[in-house]
């Protein structure tokens, strides 16, 4: 392997760690310059983050967008009534990162008369024609704005209709009567997502937006100078962001669901921000999830139906806005799902583990009461978790005298007996089909005959299992029971991602032939059925009539989306944006969809995507690693660094990116090898920026839902093979940091490697009923990965039971 994969993570750690201060997260208090007496209702924003903040009557702010970086452009902005702007500038701005900052402002020479201020003689009105809003009273809307307008004078209107793109512009002069505008708003039809991002900044006196403030593809990136009065007759409307973008620019908030229009026109003239209403509360239930052991923290809660996913808290609480009849579906890691209607007010969950030895990978035991542990293969647990036969001898057990499994078997397990010895020998395991023999599993592979060619010394442990427990994982195989071994080789390995000819176990001969995936065979029956519609107009009509039964069901339009990719790519884009738009609160759904921008190559939606699912999912290490690697895509590279300098430094409070840094660090050495000229170089240390880095090949799997059970296997030119594990049974260890850190991808390096035909296999391990949504998996391969001459090649298939086993992909190395 070439000199520049030496380069160690750690000492980057050390380096940043020390040097620089990430930009998200800062706080402050902004006074006057003289009186040094604090400043309340100041603007505090940088100029491409959005909506920022406002101190309080103290001065104080508290900025943080973790999800948001600094760019070349980036500027900090504190502005103030009768106060200069205050302008930062990025390297600025970092040395505030987790200080409290004094910010003095100075007092405005002259500042404009309040009437002049208040004129009105020009209005931007934006009309958000997503499909999210389709359910706005547009009667009572447009009541509102003939209400409003006969209050003005003449004035200049600039009429823009949008949802992700600009549907309508019209500009119009009125005088009260706003009646020429009807007819573009009547027949609108409400379709795709909604971006804010979009959206121009017009010179104007105010700007009415319609909508109801959920910008699924962009933020918005408007000037805080125009008011803007957002608008909405949606009750469930995000008036969340609504509000906070009146309070920033000086507007107004007015929900007409619960205001009268008189009470809006008010609000307006007497330019209140937004006014609570008193309203009955929407329905909710309030419950808790647990096992027999304890309660479980980030439980999945889905209400049939509905797309928005919601998370238990860390005591199992959940509160959802969930009614009585509802169907409520619960799911978690390990565990078997749960469907419960409510009944009442609240609903306790208990859960079962699919396997009682897993119910230690998320609760850590029983409180007050000792705990016995055992080594199980898997790493240690309670003994009271196991629930089945299992004994475990681990490498401490094991002396140096030992040359063969035998001597390491006999006379150490309780109802196993051996016969013979050395390529003799034979073993059964007491409890398990006597006309079976036990198989023995080697870092996940299975064998029938003893693995006489593993070293005693490499052995980290050896398990027997006993029961029914074995052939639950490894079918009627295991009838006989199992002798599960692990090496030390393979957990180092494992950890590494590196497939090099010396990692292969020995006598891994690969004899299999297995067909390819058949993408066609496993497509649902109904995109079989508009691919056998003649025209590629008329597959689409059919499928619009096929999307009004499915408006909440994701996984089909993820299928249409990649079958119209293929055929209809111009439709495929408009599927995508729907899907877009129904999963807005869903991160898992949203992470495939982002697969399916990339796969399309529209890598502008993929980083919205992932910027929306940051948002969903900020304390995940995989919000930012996608994002990070989305700006490099889309050429945003002094934000992919500022990004992978604050993962890899630690920066990002409460998210731990150790699991993942050495995939990290090949990706900013990346980012340094190719785009060095378009970065700020010099932030990092002289060892990362090497004067050659390449890899032969760099293989990416990424899954869109973390208890996702899978095995990949690797075969080499010679028919060795590599097996690499996504189970709980298998790697309970590896999902553990998975659970914690959350991510949900892992990388494979090939470089000074054998030469020739490379296969790539995957099993998929889990049952259909146990998903709500199906786990989708992205396959990205990087050939010459660094240099000039990269490639890539993508694969993003559905994971089902109709999979089995079967080739993923093959390739020439």
């Amino acid at each position: 392997m070439r000199g520049s994969r030496s380069i160690q993570v750690c000492f980057l750690l050390l380096f940043i760690g020390g040097l620089l201060q990430a930009q998200t997260v800062f706080r402050g208090k902004v006074i006057d310059e003289i009186s040094k007496q604090p400043i309340g209702h100041a603007k505090v924003g940088i100029s491409d983050h959005g909506v920022g903040v406002i101190t309080n009557q103290n001065g104080s702010f508290s900025y943080k967008k973790y999800n948001q970086t600094l760019g070349d452009h980036s500027e900090l902005k504190i502005t103030a009534y009768g106060y200069e702007d205050l302008v930062l500038k990025g390297s600025e701005i970092r040395a505030f990162y987790n200080k409290s900052g004094k910010f003095a402002l100075k007092k405005a020479e002259q500042t404009l008369d309040s009437e002049v201020v208040n004129a009105v003689n020009s209005i931007a009105l934006f009309w958000d024609a997503s499909l999210s809003s389709a359910n706005r009273d547009f009667n009572k809307e447009w009541d509102f704005l003939e209400a409003y307008f006969q209050d003005l004078g003449t004035l200049k209107l600039s009429f823009l209709v949008f949802n992700e793109a600009i549907v309508k512009k019209k500009e119009f002069t009125v005088n009260k009567d706003i009646s020429a505008l009807k007819q573009y708003v009547e027949n609108i039809e409400y379709t795709g997502a909604t971006s804010y991002e979009i959206l121009p900044v017009l010179e104007v006196d105010k700007t009415i937006l319609l909508s109801d403030g959920n910008p699924v593809l962009g933020e918005w990136k408007g000037t805080r100078k125009i008011p803007y009065y957002a608008i909405t007759s949606i009750a469930r409307a995000n008036s969340k962001f609504l509000k906070s973008l009146a309070l920033y620019t000086s507007g107004s908030y007015i929900n007409l669901s619960l205001a009268s229009i008189a009470q809006g026109i008010d609000q307006i003239k007497n330019n209140i921000p937004f006014i609570e209403q008193i309203t009955h509360k929407a329905p909710s239930i309030t419950g808790s999830v647990s096992t027999s052991i304890g309660p479980i923290q980030a439980a999945s809660i889905i209400i049939k139906g509905d797309l928005e996913e919601y998370f238990t808290k860390s005591d199992g609480s959940f509160k959802i806005p969930a009614a009585q009849g509802d169907i409520v579906q619960i799911r978690y890691i390990g565990m078997y799902p749960k469907e419960m209607v409510v009944k009442g007010n609240e609903l306790k969950v208990v859960l079962t583990p699919l396997d009682e030895l897993l119910e230690e990978v998320v609760l850590k035991g029983r409180k007050g009461k000792k705990q016995n542990k055992r080594d199980a293969g898997f790493g240690e647990i309670d003994e009271d978790a196991i629930g089945f036969a299992v004994n475990t001898i681990t490498s401490k057990d094991i002396g140096l005298g030992a040359v063969t499994i035998t001597d390491i078997i006999k006379g150490r397990f309780a109802g196993v007996t051996v016969s013979g010895y050395g390529n003799a020998a034979t073993f059964s395991i007491r409890g398990a089909d006597a006309d079976r023999p036990a198989i023995w599993v080697v870092d996940g592979s299975i064998y029938n005959e003893p693995p006489l060619f593993v070293e005693p010394q490499d052995i980290q442990s050896i398990s027997i299992v006993k029961s029914i427990q074995a052939s639950l994982r490894y079918g009627s195989l295991a009838a006989g029971g199992a002798f599960i071994i692990r090496t030390k080789s393979f957990a180092s390995r494992n950890q590494s991602g590196e497939i090099v000819d010396q990692a292969l176990v020995k006598e891994n001969d690969y004899t299999e032939h297995l067909e390819q995936i058949n993408l066609e065979i496993l497509k649902p029956d109904y995109v079989k059925h508009v691919q056998q519609i003649e025209s590629k107009e008329k597959q689409y009509v059919f499928y619009t009539n096929l999307a009004k039964a499915n408006t909440t069901n994701a996984t089909f339009f993820i299928d249409m989306a990649l079958f119209f990719e293929k055929s209809y790519p111009e439709k495929a884009k408009e599927v995508r944006s729907r899907l877009a738009e129904i999963a807005q609160g869903n991160a898992k759904v949203l992470r495939v969809l982002a697969y399916l921008y990339e796969n399309a190559q529209d890598y502008k939606n993929a980083l919205k995507t992932y910027e929306r699912v940051a948002l969903l999912a900020p304390g995940e290490a995989q919000s930012y690693r996608d994002l990070a690697k989305a700006y490099k895509e889309t050429a945003h590279y002094d934000k992919s660094l500022e990004l992978y300098i604050n993962m890899l430094s630690e920066q990002i409070i409460g998210v731990d990116f150790t699991p993942i840094d050495k995939a990290l660090g090949h990706e900013l050495l990346h980012l340094v090898s190719r785009h060095r000229d378009q970065i700020d170089y010099k932030r990092l240390p002289e060892e990362w920026l090497p004067d050659e880095y390449a890899i032969d090949l760099r293989m990416v799997i990424e899954w869109s839902d973390p208890t996702t059970p899978f095995e990949f296997q690797f075969v080499n030119p010679q028919d060795k093979y590599f097996k690499w594990n996504h189970t709980l049974f298998d790697n309970k260890e590896r999902l553990e940091k998975e659970v914690k850190a959350g991510f949900q991808f892992e990388e494979f390096l090939i470089d000074d490697a054998p030469h020739g035909l490379w296969i790539v296999n995957i099993e998929y391990l889990g049952k259909d009923k146990h998903t709500t949504i199906p786990p989708y998996l992205k396959y990205t391969i990087y050939r010459d990965y660094g240099t000039a001459k990269e490639r890539k090649e993508t694969i993003i298939i559905k994971l089902s039971t109709e999979i089995g086993k079967a080739q993923l992909h093959e390739f020439l190395l």
